[in-house]
């Protein structure tokens, strides 16, 4: 899952191929649930909303979740990462409520789900089920650098956001106005990842970070552990690595400056690093994703 959340990711499933999730869950990308028959419940956060013939879900990434899949039920399971939902905003998954939704409303369904039914009529039901169809068998025909896919599917994608604002922007609107976000992470943890991201050439410590929290070290992991099911050293190597393979595709700064810039100091420990979580090494990651750019370009 975390592989995924790294790359500009998109997954769609039904009811034939799903993964089963038996209990309350989270995951690092957003998610959206169609449905299409049978009736179950969206537990969220501390939210239960009824999901009907018609109800589209949405998920933030992290947030603990669980919808029970019905025996006779048909529905569809859309996985999105930041990167492919929102490629313009530079910014962790932890920042977004930070976002004015003028700049991101594809946000909107996402940020109001704990206080909004989503619910259409039959008739759009089968629109929403014919861009589900739609979706599926783009993913299903592309290829990791086609072009024209990712764009139809991303096209298809934002119809059915597009079909949320139509049918339930006034009630968004609302929500926003009476200033009712849902705040999924705790101020601590914001502050702790505000704290990795700023900081990640430096050395950097649960200690340093619980104090610029304004909270003790222990409370601190608790919370990371809660909020996230990560440990402050698991997210620290998660954003360097993100940091990093940013740079290799992006810029022409070296290896070694890159892990130096990143926080892995020395570049074989930055290689050995690289490799254990990416399964490649720094330089095969650049060779592999700046020829997808030139084919691309070139195509």
């Amino acid at each position: 899952m975390a592989t995924r959340a790294q790359s500009a990711y998109f997954g769609i499933h039904n009811q034939s191929n799903c993964l089963p999730n038996p209990v309350a869950h989270r995951h690092e990308y957003f998610q959206i649930y169609v449905n299409l028959r049978g009736e179950t419940t969206h537990y969220i956060g501390d939210q239960q909303r009824s999901i009907r013939p018609g109800t589209v879900s949405f998920v933030l990434p992290f947030v603990v979740h669980y919808i029970p899949n019905q025996a006779d039920g048909q529905f569809y399971v859309i996985n999105i990462s930041k990167e492919y939902l929102l490629p313009s905003l530079d910014l962790d998954v932890f920042a977004l409520s930070d976002v004015p939704l003028a700049h991101a409303p594809e946000l909107a369904p996402f940020r109001f789900q704990h206080c909004l039914d989503f619910q259409f009529d039959e008739l759009d039901t089968q629109s929403l089920q014919a861009l589900c169809e739609r979706m599926a068998l783009e993913a299903q025909q592309s290829s990791s650098d086609d072009t024209a896919s990712s764009l139809l599917i991303r096209s298809h994608l934002l119809n059915l956001i597009g079909m949320v604002w139509r049918r339930h922007g006034d009630k968004i609107r609302a929500c926003e106005a009476n200033g009712r976000h849902l705040q999924p992470y705790k101020q601590s943890v914001l502050r702790c990842m505000r704290y990795i991201t700023d900081n990640l050439a430096g050395e950097l410590t649960l200690g340093d970070a619980a104090q610029v929290s304004h909270v003790s070290a222990t409370h601190l992991a608790h919370l990371l552990k809660n909020e996230t099911g990560k440990t402050f050293l698991e997210l620290v190597t998660e954003r360097r690595i993100e940091r990093a393979k940013s740079l290799l595709v992006f810029t022409s700064a070296s290896a070694a400056e890159i892990g130096q810039s990143t926080g892995f100091g020395e570049p074989n420990n930055f290689a050995r690093r690289f490799r254990q979580i990416v399964g490649s090494t720094p330089l095969a990651f650049r060779r592999q994703f700046q020829n997808v750019g030139a084919r691309t370009w070139v195509e």
